[in-house]
This record gives C-alpha cells, structure tokens and sequence, in this order.
C-alpha cells in the first residue's frame, strides 16, 4: 500500500501524465497524480512531474518514506534526525517544532550568514539540526538510514546557432501552449501586476478579471500607477493594495512567524500585504517568478558587462566576489557586532558550494547559476511561498514550468542581457503580446519605502526598543546598534538594510525563541 502522507503545490502536466499512466484523475486531485507516478516509476517520479510541489510518501511494502521538493524551491521540505534515528519532516518547520521531539536550538552560524545576505541560503535552517530538502532532490528513508538522491540540476546549455528572434518566438509559444496547464477551470483567479514587464506578460498570458499591486503615498516607490495602465491595456480591473508604515510595521510580527525563518527582503512584508489584499477577490493569484532568473534580469548583469569595458576596471572572477543578489553586511561588520563571531563558514564558500561550473563557463552564465541556486530558492520563493499561503491565497508561477527552463538553459548570454538592456530575448517574446512601451520598459523592482519610514519617530522607536532588548544584549554589541540609528549612520547609502537585517532578525527570535 502507497499512501501520499501530505502534499502541496500544483501538477501542471496532467494531461501528459494521464496519458503516460493511462488513467486521468480529478484536476484538483494533484495527490492523486503523485500517488499514481510513484505507482509506476517509484522514485523516479519527479522526473515525471511538472510544476509546483512537495510530497511525502509512504511505502508501506517497503517500509519506506519518500519525500520529495520541486526543481526550482516553489514547495518547502523540511526534516530532522532524532538522536535516537527517527526522522521527523514536514512541509512546515513547525510541524517539526510541534512534534514534541525537537529541542529548540538557535544555529548561530545561520545568523552570521543571514546578516550578509538577509536570508539564509542552502540546507541548514535557523533551527539547529532542522534541514531543508533542497530543490530538485529526494529524500528517502528506510531502516533508519537517510539517503539524499539528486533527480535534476541546473545545467547551461547555450546554442549559438540561432539568433535572438529564434529564441523569442520559442519562448513565447511555449508559454502559450503551456499556460492552460496552470489554470483550473472554474477558479477565481487574478495576477500580481508591477510597472515592468515580467507581470504585464504573465497577465497577458492568463488574462485575469483582476490584477493587484502595492501602492504607497511616497510617489517614488509606487508602480501602481504604470500597473494600472497596463491592467486597463489587458481589459483587467486593477486593485492598488494601500500600504501604509502603520500597515507594514504593524504586520512584521505575523509575517515573521508565517516565514518561520528572518527574511530581511523588504518586499516581503509588502507582499503579505499584497496577498492579504488579493485574498478579498480571489483564490488564486499569478505571479512572475521566474523571468528574472531564467532570462538574466537584474542589473547585476548589466553592471558586469559595463564594468568588463572598462580598462581600468580590475576583472576578478565572477566566483571570487558574487554571492548572488545581495550583500549587506561584510566579515568585519559582523566581527564588530557580534558578540560571538566566528567566521567558520563565510557567504561566499557557502554560495560556491550551491552551484557547480567548468573552465568554459561564461561569467553571466556563473551569475545566472549563482543566482537561481542562492539567491532566488532562498529569498524569492520563500517569500513567494510563505506569505501567499499565510493568507490562505494560492501563487502560481508558470515561468517555472521546467519547459520554459529548457529554452532559456539553451539562450547564449548575449541574447540575454548586454551593456544597455537586459531580458532581451524575454523582452522579445513579450513583444508578441504586448505593445514596445511595456515590453522594453527598464526594470523597477519592488522598491518598498521601508528606508525612509524607518527614520519617522514611531518606528525608529519600534526599533529602538528591540535594539535595548534582553535578546539583542544576547547576540549583539547594543552600543553599536544604537549607533546605526543616527542619522550620521543611516544617512550612508544602504546602511538602512545593515539595520533591517538586525531588526528583522530581532522580531523573529522575540516569536521563536523570546
């Protein structure tokens, strides 16, 4: 007897799956199709899977447990090891906490790490001896012995014998053929929509009744404007979620104990309420992770490629400085602030040993793997995750259909991003269906006005407060913390996020260990 102990996520390939397994089940019944696959191919299931998910299963003829994450980290999987032997995993850390045979232990390496890049990447977690399933892995488990069995990693394969249109036309009739995988007929539905055109193409594709976006009174941070201009182009109506300091500051705490781990990304919190806000309308909401990742969005490319023709710039190795997206605090700034600084293991050989290259691997191709195994498992799709389903809202991501991996893996670099634009085969195959304005409107990000609020008297005081706590007088020299609440200190560009990171890190030990 096989029985799917839990599972989460979606199956976007069931038609496919039908038909290699000869039977078709309820379109809401993904468990279903997980229990069937592993009925035919036992562990090489997840081969045979697309889309979002996690599973459990257990083998009662074998007296075995097989977990299993999807390739790109849209489902978590968590485990422990008893001292005794026994595994406890779950979707959720908590359901590790709540099983009454884990001790909670801070692992202090993870903070070390957090403080750099403002989220932890890899498989340790912030619970000492609490892993995670990375993705693209199984784990099984049999007569107390625990095997992790790779089934898929990310591999470049660029082909330089077609040109840019080639790829654009690819990419887009992949998404239209695979977007009706993504829906279920029948279901409320609406889109994350920003000012850029990741979304605007998403939406395009699934052509939703709504759309949502954020919206601030600081007219410097809001999107929602050029959002709304698209969502009229799309004949969608457009929801602008208001999202005030008193809003953001008053939902850290519950946004933090849904994420069950410190995530300093300040979008986050902006997300939790952007989810809050589409849970009024909707069950379902489609967002566009993803594009970035796959199809070299962020500015760090372009930099690279700038900086690469300038003779006076001194070209290291991409491998020798890039940990991914982020980098906020350097080894001395934490040896000065904490209390406990040891430096065993430093960001950067943490995010040389997620992602693997050979002696003719490009540098935007080194940056690319870097970033789709650090920074985007560990921050994006956490965030993505964690906070739509805090609102009971279901995300869906169908830029990570693996069939659109398998085109953007074959895209030389230099269709990819150059010294003036990136996304350029993306922005192309968005051409298709959406008019040059938006198509080829540079990137905005999801900038949140969470450095100028920070300084407004009320919430310079929240964390005022939680920098002069018993538990920050724990882990941190609270002379220096004070310290970088001047404005001497924060006026210093990006010394805001030094802070964020400790105040993020602060709330959520207050919930799990305070």
């Amino acid at each position: 007897m096989v029985e799917v102990k839990n599972f989460s996520g979606y199956i976007s390939n069931k038609k496919k799956l039908s038909e290699e397994l000869g039977k078709s089940f309820d379109v809401r019944d993904d468990a279903g199709y997980v229990k069937a696959a592993y009925d035919k191919w036992k562990e090489g299931l997840a081969e045979h899977l697309q889309g979002m998910f996690a599973f459990i299963i257990y083998d009662e003829d074998e007296d075995k447990l097989v977990c299993g994450r999807d390739r790109f980290g849209n489902e978590s999987m968590y485990y422990h090891v008893t001292d005794d032997g026994e595994l406890i995993c779950g979707l959720t850390i908590n359901e590790i906490l709540d099983s009454g045979s884990y001790k909670r232990e801070l692992n202090e390496q993870a903070l070390e790490l957090f403080l750099t890049y403002s989220y932890l990447p890899g498989s340790d977690t912030f619970f000492k001896g609490i892993k995670k399933l990375m993705p693209g892995y199984l784990l099984i488990s049999k007569d107390k012995k625990i095997e992790l069995k790779r089934y898929w990693r990310l591999e470049y394969k660029g082909d330089t014998s077609k040109d840019a249109d080639y790829y654009a036309a690819l990419v887009n009739n992949a998404l239209n053929e695979i977007i009706d995988n993504w829906k279920i007929e029948g279901e409320s539905y609406g889109n994350f929509l920003s000012g850029g055109v990741d979304s605007a193409y998403l939406a395009a594709l699934t052509r939703p009744k709504y759309t949502f976006s954020t919206a601030y009174d600081n007219k410097d941070f809001d999107e929602s404007g050029l959002a709304a201009k698209s969502a009229e182009l799309l004949g969608a109506k457009h929801i602008g979620v208001k999202v005030t300091p008193e809003d953001y500051f008053g939902v850290i705490p519950e946004a933090m104990k849904a994420m069950e781990q410190p995530l300093a990304d300040a979008s986050t919190i902006a997300f939790y309420l952007a989810c809050r806000g589409a849970k009024e309308y909707v069950d379902v909401c489609y967002s566009g992770e993803g594009a970035d990742e796959l199809f070299c969005g962020y500015h760090a490319y372009v930099r690279r490629l700038v900086n690469l023709e300038n003779p006076d710039y001194n070209s290291a190795p991409v491998e020798t400085y890039y940990i991914g997206n982020t980098k906020v605090m350097s080894e001395k700034d934490k040896s000065k602030l904490l209390k406990n600084y040891k430096g065993d293991l430093t960001p950067l050989e943490l995010a040389r040993s997620l992602y693997e290259f050979d002696e003719n691997t490009g540098d935007l191709t080194k940056m690319w793997m870097c970033d789709l195994n650090v920074w985007f498992e560990g921050d994006i799709m956490l965030n993505a995750e964690k906070m739509s389903k805090a609102n009971g809202l279901i995300a869906r991501t169908p830029f990570l259909d693996s069939r659109i991996y398998e085109i953007a893996a074959q895209i030389p670099t230099e269709y990819e991003a150059s010294i003036s634009e990136s996304k350029i085969v993306f922005r192309k195959a968005a051409s298709h269906m959406l008019p040059d304005e938006i198509a080829f409107r540079k990137k905005l990000g999801f900038a949140v006005p969470v450095r100028v609020w920070m300084r407004e008297k009320p919430y310079l005081n929240k964390i005022r407060e939680i920098f002069n706590s018993e538990y920050a007088d724990k882990y941190f020299d609270t002379s220096l913390l004070n310290e970088m609440l001047t404005d001497e200190y924060l006026d210093q560009p990006d010394n805001w996020r030094k802070v964020w990171c400790v105040y993020i890190f602060l709330v959520w030990y207050g919930i799990y260990f305070g």
